[in-house]
């Protein structure tokens, strides 16, 4: 009979904290994700038609009715500059992905050689020094945040409250809960809080929405642990837009064996049609983000007494095409004059790209 494993330790608020101040426009950060988490956690084909949500065997915390499905079932176009609500709007939701590597169409990408990642240096850091990691190194994540006393009137020294105007602050009853902002585009994520984002609208860089998708049926794995069901429903984690497809990562925030290692997945969602062109692997990419390089993408996984990697995946299928050990899992990710570097929940970590 298998031991029990140990609990994930609690989210460190300084993680968020760090994201947020080394942010593109940001002043604070956002409200933390539920102590559900573990060292190493933040905060995871295609016939059309609505999602079924997964039978449940416990109480998992209740969920808002989804919205209708877009009757023409492509995202809505509307301009957002003057920060129109979007509760007109009908995202496309999308069907149940695969919950496994699958591969339905290729993304349009090249065929170069992948990267290869070699160490250059390898150090162990304060845990809760995340904020002067990013600011040693230069570096800092596309994430616009509120500014300083968000929810509650103007701030210290007069600063607005709120996410830039362009951004509507709520979709019906879900809250704007991270903006990522890539410069030819940026991705709005809405959910009931912080840690479980479900909606996303991409704005192209005229700050039109032009598209808008549920991801209700990518969140609640299809089999887990009864007595886990109340942690195991995901959320979108990051996002990002290259020659007219949508990258996602989405899991949960709990052990992989909760969903019996359906966790952690990065997928691309053809913006034009919502239609799912492949889904990575499993449990390759729960860190705060991920990175496009190229014809590549790198990303990470790990979590209490689990494995902990950097993944390189193909763009045009998601295939894993090399993967390196970690000593704890990964958080960031962050490129710049080519070097990755990679903070994990212990150690920092600097990769030359060759």
């Amino acid at each position: 009979m298998l031991s029990a494993p140990p609990p994930p330790q609690p989210l460190r608020p300084a993680r968020w904290l760090a994201a947020a101040l080394l942010a593109v426009g940001a002043c604070q950060p956002a409200s933390a994700p539920p102590a559900r988490a573990s060292q190493d956690a933040a905060t995871p084909p295609g016939a059309t038609g609505a999602a079924t949500p997964a039978p449940h065997d416990g109480a998992p915390p209740p969920q808002p009715a989804p919205p209708p499905r877009g009757g023409n079932g492509k995202p809505a176009l509307v301009a957002a500059s003057d920060g129109a609500a979007l509760d007109s709007r009908s995202p496309v939701r999308l069907p149940p992905p695969p919950f496994g590597a699958a591969l339905v169409r290729r993304a349009p990408a090249g065929s170069s050689a992948a990267p290869r990642l070699v160490k250059i240096a390898e150090k162990k850091n304060q845990i809760t020094d995340e904020a002067a990691w990013f600011t040693t190194n230069g570096l800092a994540l596309p994430m616009i945040t509120p500014a300083p006393g968000a929810g509650a009137g103007a701030g210290a020294g007069g600063a607005s409250d709120t996410f830039p105007s362009f951004a509507p602050e709520r979709y019906r009853d879900q809250a704007l809960v991270k903006v990522i902002g890539h410069g030819d585009h940026s991705a709005l994520l809405y959910g009931p809080n912080f840690a479980e984002a479900r909606f996303v609208a991409i704005l192209d860089a005229a700050r039109t929405i032009v598209a808008f998708f549920d991801f209700e049926s990518f969140l609640m794995p299809p089999a887990f642990e009864p007595k886990e069901a109340g942690f195991v429903k995901g959320s979108i984690g990051w996002a990002a837009v290259e020659d007219g497809v949508l990258y996602v990562s989405s899991g949960h925030r709990t052990y992989a064996a909760s969903s019996k290692g359906k966790n952690a997945y990065l997928s691309a969602i053809e913006l034009a049609s919502g239609q799912l062109l492949w889904q990575s692997a499993p449990l390759v990419c729960n860190a705060e983000n991920f990175v496009l390089h190229g014809d590549h993408l790198l990303c990470g996984y790990g979590f209490t007494a689990e494995p902990d990697f950097l993944y390189v995946l193909e763009r045009a299928t998601g295939k894993v095409v090399s993967k390196l050990p970690l000593k704890s899992g990964p958080e960031f990710l962050v490129e710049k004059d080519g070097k990755l570097f990679v903070r994990t929940y212990d150690t920092d970590y600097v990769f030359e790209i060759r």
